[in-house]
């Protein structure tokens, strides 16, 4: 089988939910990953948008299905839908908005009640502090954010989908935790 190596043919494929209030910056996240491109307009996100990113392990392929979840309440019942089936998730707040911080709580237990998490269960993930470029209109400290993550067991990164601070890292993580996870429900016997 010197031609066909079985292990760049397959992939594993992961459902990662980016969510979060509305106007926090989501999809200009996922639009920085992607295309390294930022757009000063905002254009909400009607319902769901749909991405796929790839990242390549000594170990093979990992492909996120990246599902950008609209943040107006007008879709929660239309975002409760996609929760299933998750194998991460991302939420987003702004950082310079104290109401989309607040807000965070309220979207973690929305989600963890809709994919019946038992309490002893986590969905791996991230809380992203988003904006960090406008470090002068600032109202929640990475210590208070920090602490939250810690609550919900997500790892805080602090980004700017404007200038693409630490963009990938947050993407490399949700992709890296996502195998992670794989590998151990692999090995276990």
């Amino acid at each position: 089988m010197d031609l066909w190596d079985l292990k760049t043919m397959t992939a594993q494929v992961y459902k990662t939910l980016v969510m979060g209030p509305r106007n926090v910056g989501k999809t200009s996240l996922i639009q920085r990953y992607l295309k390294d491109d930022f757009k000063e307009s905002y254009t909400a996100t009607i319902g769901v948008g749909m991405n796929v990113a790839s990242f390549e392990f000594p170990e093979g392929k990992v492909v996120l299905s990246v599902v950008d979840l609209g943040g107006q309440h007008s879709f929660t019942a239309l975002r409760n839908r996609f929760y299933a089936g998750s194998q991460h998730v991302i939420l987003v707040f702004d950082v310079t908005e104290r109401a989309t911080f607040d807000e965070i709580p309220k979207w973690f237990d929305n989600l963890v009640e809709s994919v019946c998490i038992s309490g002893a269960m986590t969905i791996p993930g991230s809380l992203v502090g988003n904006k960090i470029d406008l470090e002068q209109q600032r109202v929640v400290s990475n210590e208070e954010a920090e602490n939250l993550a810690r609550i919900l067991s997500l790892k805080y990164f602090e980004t700017s989908a404007k200038d693409g601070s630490h963009v990938s890292e947050l993407f490399f993580h949700a992709a890296a935790s996502c195998h992670e996870l794989s590998t151990r429900v692999h090995d276990s016997p």
